[in-house]
């Protein structure tokens, strides 16, 4: 079995330690102009076959890279004393800024392709759908700077997200994914028991794309004395930049691109319900006596350390310690031990996801494992909770996730009393956005000034919605 687990004591890290993946990385960039790659060999050879090269690469190719006998699985992590210097490290964010405009590329290259070229309905298929496939990586992208605290990155974000006209993904992961992961309450956490495509037409495209981003904007404007009907909504803004690239794109060539355009936004949308869909499925926060989840660890999301795939994603398929800590980069995210472990990475599972009776077959054992076959410790679906409950509800004994709090890389902060003439500050203890009183956050709707006690019980830290109110601490002026 391919996998790989070494790592360097820590008193080497901070001078000794590189990232093995450095120069993988520049790979993300070069993948998502495959469809240009593909529209070129089809031309020039004359053979439609590779329109879809990059729909093979994706669903075939990756797949089986992961399997543990080719490239496999990497659970090696950075240590800690190296992680500093390596999210300081800014080849990594201006890689992820490069990719920005490769996706425009591959979906203007596809428009041109299927706007000047005589091409049979089939490869005009592959076409769109290879080129969907690249904006729904741009999510991948977007993930990665929208979770980031710069203007800069966050809308790099909102200009990758565009080209698939789903510019309110940052809104609702960032700030309702994110706050509800794992519970009953989020729409992008599938239940035990829910098929795929239960889940995405009932719950996640309606509720996650559309009701719940709207509202949270509603709710922050609101807290600016503004309606939702203006350009400071973040819905609109990239939704309106959508609408000019597809317009032009729609000048440039013609209504034959229209059928290319709407499919490619079919597969973004669809592409984030297969990524939601499996990231949580069955898995649950613990609900505390006063009504409030247990604040999200690693053991609430399903992970995998599949390298090839990993590195087409930016690592996102380390999924548990980017719910745990989301302003971690995507360099320095680590693997823990005991953790829901995924049999092979997204490409492969987004195939299995599409048929029910092979999700079951494959994830369900896994599901009931790691919960010791008590299924009052998973996220179930509500309608069918009895009878899964007669079928699978056997308790036993389940294995303890690694906690990670020894190597937790968290900002400190010093608790004081109050003082006097100062507005005081409040530290978020899990990614160290700090509320001061005297700046407020306009952002977020609270004007200079705003106290503490005025900033509502239920908001969460908005940098990375893992802590609420409740855990800020006050902390010292530097």
């Amino acid at each position: 079995m391919n996998t790989r687990s070494d790592t360097l004591p820590l008193s080497a890290a901070g001078t000794t330690w590189r990232d093995p993946k450095r120069y993988a990385w520049p790979l993300v960039p070069l993948w998502i102009l495959t469809p240009v790659l593909s529209i070129y060999l089809a031309i020039v050879t004359g053979q439609a076959a590779w329109y879809w090269l990059t729909v093979v690469l994706t669903y075939f190719v990756f797949p089986i890279l992961d399997l543990d006998v080719l490239i496999g699985r990497d659970t090696r992590n950075p240590p800690e004393g190296a992680v500093p210097r390596l999210e300081a490290d800014r080849y990594y964010t201006w890689l992820l800024y490069l990719t920005v405009p490769c996706h425009y590329i591959a979906l203007f290259a596809g428009a041109w392709a299927v706007g000047t070229q005589q091409m049979s309905v089939l490869s005009y298929i592959g076409v769109a759908w290879s080129c969907g496939l690249m904006n729904g990586f741009a999510i991948a992208t977007a993930h990665e700077l929208g979770h980031k605290k710069s203007s800069t990155e966050r809308w790099m974000a909102k200009l990758s997200l565009a080209t698939g006209f789903y510019g309110q993904y940052m809104i609702d992961h960032n700030r309702g994914h994110h706050r509800d992961v794992a519970t009953p309450e989020d729409s992008g956490s599938a239940r035990f028991g829910e098929g795929f495509w239960e889940f995405m037409i009932l719950r996640q495209v309606p509720h996650s794309d559309f009701v719940r981003p709207w509202q949270l904007e509603k709710e922050r404007l609101a807290r600016k004395g503004k309606g939702p009907w203006t350009l400071q909504n973040e819905f609109l803004q990239p939704a309106l930049i959508s609408l000019a690239v597809y317009s032009l794109i729609t000048w440039m060539y013609g209504w034959v691109v229209v059928p290319y355009l709407l499919g490619g936004a079919f597969i973004t949308y669809l592409f984030l319900a297969l990524a939601d869909y499996i990231e949580h499925y069955g898995l649950l926060r613990d609900k505390l006596p006063n009504g409030r989840y247990a604040h999200v660890r690693p053991e609430h999301s399903w992970n995998t350390d599949h390298v090839a795939s990993n590195i087409i994603f930016w690592n996102v398929q380390r999924h548990s310690d980017h719910h745990a800590w989301p302003t971690r980069r995507y360099q320095s995210l680590r693997s823990f031990r005991n953790l829901p472990q995924m049999p092979t990475g997204y490409p492969g599972m987004f195939g299995i996801a599409l048929f029910w009776p092979l999700w079951k077959w494959i994830m369900v054992p896994r599901v009931l494992a790691i919960h010791g076959h008590d299924l009052t410790k998973m996220n179930v679906h509500p309608g069918r909770r009895e009878a899964l409950m007669r079928q699978y509800h056997r308790p036993v004994a389940a294995p303890v996730a690694e906690t990670a709090e020894a190597s937790e890389h968290r900002p400190q902060g010093h608790v004081v009393a109050a003082s006097a003439g100062l507005a005081p500050r409040y530290q978020c203890p899990g990614c160290g956005y700090v509320y001061d009183e005297a700046r407020g956050d306009t952002q977020q709707g609270f004007l200079p000034g705003t106290p503490w006690a005025r900033v509502p019980s239920v908001w969460q830290c908005p940098d990375c919605a893992v802590r609420d109110k409740a855990d800020f601490f006050r902390v010292d002026r530097p």
